[in-house]
């Protein structure tokens, strides 16, 4: 083998270590940086498939999550914040069971730390609260990991109409306004 190609086996043998971590790096940096987890997730099912972007999804969530609870635990202004914010969202006296917050979690309209929030306040431990994160974590991360990856397969052929159907269904489910011109509201005479 010429010198060259063993160059570039190592090259790419040094990304294929360092993709996983940078990709963990992601997840753990996603609050920071306002990302939706359902686009990390997608993009793991993408990059890796769906066994191994599955796997670096969870632990990515799951170190995100844990960083949250330890942040949660030192700054009691913090606790307060998402105490005030979830009495708004979801009232006093409710309070969300593990399935619940599994489905919760697939919803990418919900914040992510609100839910983790809601395990807190439910949990014991930090035990429990590892327990009950990665059995809502599962759900979402497979499932988001497992479109990341029918994206990757999908035709072309298939992936512009459906492209389309979606922007068209965006377009007929838009807030319909109307809009009267000033002068053409003002310029009729009372009769």
């Amino acid at each position: 083998m010429p010198i060259e190609m063993i160059s570039q086996l190592k090259v790419m043998e040094s990304y294929a270590l360092a993709a996983p971590v940078v990709f963990i790096m992601a997840h753990i940096l996603r609050p920071l940086l306002f990302v939706p987890v359902l686009l990390l997730c997608i993009t793991g099912g993408i990059i890796f498939g769906l066994l191994a972007g599955t796997v670096y999804s969870i632990l990515g969530l799951m170190i995100s999550s844990s960083i949250f609870y330890l942040i949660v635990q030192m700054l009691p202004a913090l606790e307060k914040r998402f105490k005030r914010l979830e009495e708004k969202l979801l009232g006093k006296q409710f309070s969300l069971n593990t399935c619940q917050l599994a489905l919760l979690r697939m919803l990418p309209f919900i914040h992510f730390h609100l839910l983790s929030f809601c395990i807190y306040k439910k949990s014991v431990s930090f035990h429990s609260y590892l327990r009950t994160t990665l059995l809502t974590i599962i759900p979402v991360a497979i499932f988001y990991t497992t479109l990341g990856r029918t994206f990757h397969e999908i035709s072309i052929y298939y992936a512009i109409p459906l492209v389309l159907l979606i922007l068209l269904l965006a377009y007929f489910v838009r807030k319909k306004n109307a809009s009267i011109k000033w002068r053409t509201f003002f310029s009729q005479k009372p009769a």
